[in-house]
């Protein structure tokens, strides 16, 4: 695990790619005085070492703030506190395959959430999943959830998408293209740091998924990526979008 200080009470507790793993994770950290907010629980082992060194700080995890509930964000609330709030999309239940300790409290979209000096507000992108949303921190950092995923070595990662919510994940896509946002913070690899390389990732991840759409998943993989500027990691997600559609 690897942490780096963003700003004043604001951390990214990181951890690289593993052995059969195409992907690392981000645990994103706010601290209001003694109480810890963190966005998404990764993995049990990862929880279990975020929470420990929350715990060394004299610190206390009062909220787990969820992007989505797909298992490698969800499964690491096994292992933590059952009296924290934790908070995600009304479309929660949707999604959520694993019974867990603590009741989830639906965020509002028009209201926002308010953790000490941090100012949250929540929409709605569904797509990769049906409860995940974007969430932007003080009009600063952009959350994307898993809309944009990459490697840490830079590679980036294709859009995990099931072949009918690709119309809806282009949707969301367009929704964060949108908001211009300064800064973008991952679920899986870096942040993005400038407007040029969000706008860059974001048409990489459009082309890809529209040429999936318009061909009816009968594209080539060559074909799919033909427009894109990245390099991504590898094809499997493309293999498993396109499985059975390419007959």
């Amino acid at each position: 695990m690897i942490i780096d200080k963003l700003e004043n009470n604001f951390f990214n507790y990181r951890f690289p790619e593993e052995d059969g793993f195409a992907y690392g994770f981000n645990f994103y950290v706010l601290v209001n005085d003694n109480d810890v907010m963190i966005i998404d629980a990764g993995f049990r082992t990862q929880a279990k070492k975020v929470h420990k060194e929350i715990l060394s700080k004299k610190l206390k995890l009062t909220h787990v703030l969820m992007t989505h509930f797909h298992p490698d964000h969800v499964n690491g609330l096994v292992v933590l506190p059952g009296d924290i709030t934790v908070l995600g999309s009304p479309e929660y239940h949707k999604t959520i395959r694993k019974e867990i300790p603590q009741t989830v409290t639906p965020v509002s979209f028009s209201e926002g959430f308010q953790f000490g000096d941090f100012s949250l507000s929540f929409t709605a992108t569904p797509g990769h999943s049906a409860c995940s949303i974007l969430i932007d921190i003080n009009g600063k950092y952009l959350h994307s959830g898993d809309n944009l995923m990459s490697r840490y070595d830079g590679k980036a990662l294709l859009p995990w998408v099931e072949y009918n919510q690709i119309a809806q994940h282009i949707l969301s896509l367009e929704k964060l293209k949108a908001k211009k946002p300064d800064i973008v913070i991952l679920g899986h690899g870096p942040a993005l740091l400038n407007k040029k390389e969000i706008n860059q990732a974001i048409e990489d991840r459009l082309s890809y998924l529209k040429a999936v759409l318009n061909s009816e998943g009968k594209c080539s993989w060559q074909e799919a990526i033909k427009d894109c500027s990245c390099q991504y990691a590898d094809n499997d997600f493309f293999k498993q979008l396109t499985a059975g559609l390419t007959q």
